[in-house]
Formats: C-alpha cells, sequence, structure tokens
C-alpha cells in the first residue's frame, strides 16, 4: 500500500507528500497499488479535490518522465539521422564562403527541432495516455483516513510559526541558551508510521526544496557540534526573508530527528 500525508499549515498551503513526487521513479510506480490519504482529521471535500489536483499533477510529470526515458534511444537515433542527412545534403547541394558553418548550424537546428517534435508526441501516444489513466484512475480510488498523530506535527509548526524570525534562526543554530520547542506526540498517538513520516517528509523537501534540504543538513551538521553558530543563523535569517526557506518546517525536520 502507498501513503500519502497532509499537513495542515495555518498561513500556507498544506502540505502534500506524497510517493509521486519523484517522477525520476515513475518507471516504478504501480498503477495497481492501493493508495491512502492520511491526516489528522476528517478532509472536507474542497481538500479531497486540492489533494488530488496534486497527485494528478504529479502523475502528468511522471509520465512524461517516464515516456521520455523510454523513448531516448529511438529518438536519439532518429535525430543523429536527421543531423547527419540534413548536414551532408547542405554539404553537397550548396556551396558557401564558409565551409561547415552553414551546414553545421542547419544540421543541428533540425536535429533538436526533430528532438522536440517526437518528445512532444510521444508524450501524446497511446501508451503515455494509458499509463496516465490508469494511475489516475488508481488515485481516485485512494482512501481518506484520520491519523491524530499528526495533529502534533500541525500544533508543532503553529507553535514555531508564533516565534520571531531571528529567535527561532538562533534556536535552530543554537546560538542562545532557549532550545527549540519540545515536539510531544501523545504514547497512544505514536506508531510505525513516525519513522515513514520523517523519511518521506526528508524526501519530499529534497525534492521540493532543494535550498531548505541543504540548510537541514548544514543545521544538523552544526548541532552535533553542540556550538552555537553565529553565521549559520545569520543564513537561516536571510534566506527565510527571502522566502527561500521554511523555517517552521524547518525546526519541524530537526525535532523529529531527535525523537
Amino acid at each position: 500500500m502507498q501513503t500519502c500525508f497532509i499537513i495542515r499549515r495555518t498561513r500556507s498551503e498544506s502540505l502534500h507528500i506524497t510517493p509521486y513526487e519523484e517522477v525520476k521513479l515513475s518507471a516504478k510506480w504501480n498503477e495497481d497499488e492501493p493508495l491512502t490519504w492520511y491526516a489528522s482529521t476528517g478532509l472536507h471535500t474542497q481538500e479531497k479535490d486540492h489533494a488530488l489536483l496534486k497527485i494528478y499533477t504529479q502523475i502528468d510529470r511522471g509520465v512524461d518522465r517516464w515516456i521520455q526515458d523510454a523513448r531516448y534511444v529511438p529518438r536519439l537515433l532518429i535525430s543523429a539521422a536527421v543531423f547527419l542527412v540534413v548536414y551532408f545534403f547542405f554539404s553537397l547541394a550548396i556551396r558557401d564562403p564558409i565551409p561547415m558553418i552553414d551546414e553545421l548550424i542547419l544540421a543541428t537546428g533540425s536535429a533538436i527541432a526533430t528532438a522536440v517534435f517526437i518528445g512532444r508526441r510521444d508524450k501524446k501516444s497511446d501508451m503515455a495516455m494509458k499509463r496516465r489513466l490508469d494511475l489516475k484512475q488508481n488515485a481516485s480510488r485512494a482512501d481518506f483516513e484520520i491519523l491524530e498523530g499528526l495533529s502534533s506535527y500541525e500544533d508543532y509548526l503553529d507553535t514555531c510559526l508564533a516565534l520571531d524570525t531571528l529567535d527561532l534562526a538562533d534556536r535552530l543554530a543554537k546560538t542562545k541558551k532557549a532550545q527549540l520547542p519540545e515536539l510531544t506526540v501523545p504514547q497512544e498517538h505514536r506508531g510505525e508510521w513516525q519513522a515513514e513520516f520523517y523519511s518521506r517528509l526528508l524526501r519530499h523537501v529534497e525534492v521540493t526544496n532543494r535550498r531548505l534540504f541543504e540548510r537541514y543538513q548544514k543545521v544538523m551538521s552544526s548541532r552535533r557540534t553542540d556550538v552555537g553558530d553565529e553565521a549559520l543563523a545569520a543564513r537561516l535569517v536571510k534566506s527565510a526573508l527571502r522566502n527561500e526557506i521554511d523555517l517552521p518546517l524547518l525546526a519541524l525536520m530537526v525535532a523529529i530527528s531527535k525523537q
């Protein structure tokens, strides 16, 4: 069974963590494997529709990548053949004062145009359309279940959001005496799902926000030394003010890693 998680945010869009985010793994997607969405409480219709729209968009991107990879060799061979034909045709049929230059430009342009045309045609091929439809139909049959433990993560994000940016950055970089807020998940809500969620969250961030993932690695490395890093705190503040990273989410990733 494939699992998806929804984390609601107070002042920003909810997080949708799905197995369809990694388009490079689209060849391994199984259109017959059941799919289940987990949320802290019941979802209303609009939230379910938004979740399905998210996953449909990811499926479209993944199938495009899959068909491009599957058709790479034929596309390469055809483009190479077009390059050679155009190059030798203009070399023999047209005389110009600068040998090879015009022929290379025309041949390269023709090869690129051919590759683009074939790529677009492949995306609309019967094989691609069938796989796209199979995956979307499977996604539309997904179950939506309640996982109450997720509410602890949502509450933690709200707690961190209430902190000042400078304060939160200092806590992450351990430059002040104050520590990160404690993340507490009630005993009755704990389970194996926590390890899966943490792994999937890290992968989600790595795929969707490379800058945030790099900052997470820096923070974790710095915190292992147990020495405050003023330069790191400054970089975190700068990135947060530029909306390059999500500090509350970064804090949640660090907090979960300690559990």
